[in-house]
């Protein structure tokens, strides 16, 4: 394996490549470095190398159909492109599949900009705007917002234990919002003057439920609460197509040394890094497709990825 491709696969394990539109991205960017390096003389061979690291890539990060679905339609498509076939030239076979992994990566792009703007409108000018852990899809939101005038004010929860509403916090900051980083346990107090919650998504199942980072279904139950409107931001390609089957979204446990590194003896540690909301908590998911209510998304995914519901 490809040196370079070790260390996406370790960085995207250990959380340094965070957000699943970033860790989707970095996946094809992985499967194409793999390509361009194989020694591999026959297309045969090389599908047969791309596909076990594109297996170790999508068991690098259980909760992450995005990123599964991204490598499932590279393997597709050198499976099925005329230099990927069983005959065929290798280095047409290596050329044609990089540049799939680029137009591919390019419309995640460009489907980030249209829910950015679908996500931006929606949001009331003056809108004091709750948000949990870090999604570039939300920030991309969010910085819209801004850059439309709206005058937004943003805070974010810290989402214990890996504090990746810091990141948030940060990268809006930056942009130059007004954002306020608050710890997890004020949700509550927060939210009754909340205007809006906007959170990430890691995967949306075939009956509108949202997989997320834990503390998402809290601040989930708390809006239903304060009758405060709920929004995902999701790309139609981070549903799971496995759920449709009666198959559940695996919740990935991390290190209980995240929680505490040197806990007292018996105290036992728990470190589910994500967590279902149900769909009847989440008022719309916003998607490149417009803003659509939970009961949708599966039509619409199935038909964005090309999914066969019947033969």
């Amino acid at each position: 394996m490809d040196k370079q491709v070790k260390r996406i696969i370790s960085d995207i394990k250990s959380l340094k490549i965070q957000g699943a539109r970033n860790v989707a991205k970095s996946a094809i960017h992985a499967l194409s470095l793999e390509a361009a390096g194989s020694k591999s003389r026959t297309p045969k061979a090389l599908g047969k190398e791309l596909s076990s690291v594109a297996e170790i890539l999508s068991e690098s990060r259980p909760t992450e159909p995005m990123m599964r679905n991204a490598l499932g339609q590279m393997m597709v498509f050198f499976s099925q492109s005329a230099s990927g076939g069983k005959g065929g030239d290798i280095k047409n076979a290596r050329k044609n599949f990089a540049k799939h992994g680029s137009d591919l990566i390019k419309k995640m792009d460009d489907d980030a900009k249209k829910l950015a703007l679908y996500g931006a409108k929606l949001i009331p000018e003056g809108a004091l705007v709750l948000t949990h852990c870090h999604s570039s899809t939300t920030t991309r939101v969010l910085k819209e917002a801004e850059r439309m005038g709206k005058d937004i004010t943003v805070v974010c929860f810290e989402t214990r234990p890996r504090f990746q509403g810091r990141t948030t916090a940060a990268e809006l900051a930056s942009a130059g919002l007004d954002v306020t980083l608050v710890v997890d346990g004020a949700m509550t107090l927060f939210m009754k003057k909340a205007d809006i919650v906007i959170v990430g998504a890691d995967s949306v199942t075939s009956r509108g439920d949202l997989i997320n980072k834990i503390g998402t279904s809290t601040l989930a139950h708390i809006a239903r609460m304060n009758d405060v409107s709920f929004f995902s931001a999701a790309e139609l390609s981070k549903y799971s197509p496995m759920t449709m089957f009666g198959n559940l979204e695996k919740i990935e446990e991390r290190d209980h040394h995240e929680v505490w590194d040197k806990p007292p003896r018996g105290v036992k540690i728990r470190n589910p890094a994500f967590e279902a909301t149900a769909a009847k908590y989440i008022n719309g998911y916003i998607t490149e497709a417009g803003v659509i209510p939970p009961q949708s998304f599966f039509t619409l995914a199935t038909e964005k990825l090309g999914i066969k519901i019947y033969e």
